[in-house]
């Protein structure tokens, strides 16, 4: 199996997979620091090159997002998906996940710590990083990234290609747009409108 990504987040997920017991053959793509051949941690090899994905997603179709950004996600789930690659979720077994009506599309990073309740609904390729929570009736989209710390309150619709900052908080009923930023420490009171990028408390663009 390959994790798309080689940097921080590609280790944090490697994390998960040993706690998983599911690291057996991974192997890590990076085509942009011309780190081809060496090993993370000793022991993951990183390829760099179109041949070498497809050759390894022959052995195993399975393929996770190991980048954190957005577009990078989107990225990589579409390049990875042209070869015969199936985008494949990876949950922390120290995440918590309610059991009523819960939605999770493919290709999820759920992290450590991270606690989603009931009624919630998270698109495809979105990442729900450390310690976030997200609580009832919520709908995140696409290939977000729900950022270290964030909290996510009730009824809270947030866009594709959303970034939400480190320990932002989003209040209640708040509708968040696509492709919009919260600022890192964030508390959203308002609604956020397509591309937009705030930040502060309360947030402002």
């Amino acid at each position: 199996m390959i994790i798309a990504g080689a940097g921080g987040h590609a280790k944090e997920i490697l994390g998960i997979l040993q706690e998983l017991k599911e690291v057996d053959g991974i192997i890590l793509f990076d085509d942009l620091s011309g780190n081809r051949g060496e090993k993370i941690f000793g022991r993951f090899r990183i390829i760099d090159n179109d041949t070498d994905v497809k050759m390894e997603l022959k052995k195993d179709p399975r393929f996770i997002l190991g980048v954190g950004k957005p577009s990078s996600r989107k990225y990589m789930t579409e390049k990875f998906s042209s070869f015969g690659g199936v985008l494949t979720s990876v949950i922390s077994p120290h995440a918590r996940i309610g059991a009523f009506e819960v939605e999770l599309g493919a290709g999820l990073n759920v992290m450590t710590g991270a606690v989603i309740t009931q009624a919630v609904r998270i698109g495809k390729g979105t990442l729900v990083h450390i310690n976030v929570t997200i609580h009832h009736d919520c709908n995140i989209g696409e290939f977000c990234e729900i950022s270290p710390g964030c909290h996510i309150l009730g009824k809270v619709s947030i866009g594709n290609f959303s970034s939400i900052g480190s320990g932002a908080i989003v209040l209640p009923g708040v509708k968040i747009g696509n492709n919009a930023n919260v600022g890192a420490g964030a508390v959203v009171t308002k609604d956020v409108s397509d591309g937009a990028t705030v930040m502060g408390v309360p947030a402002r663009g």
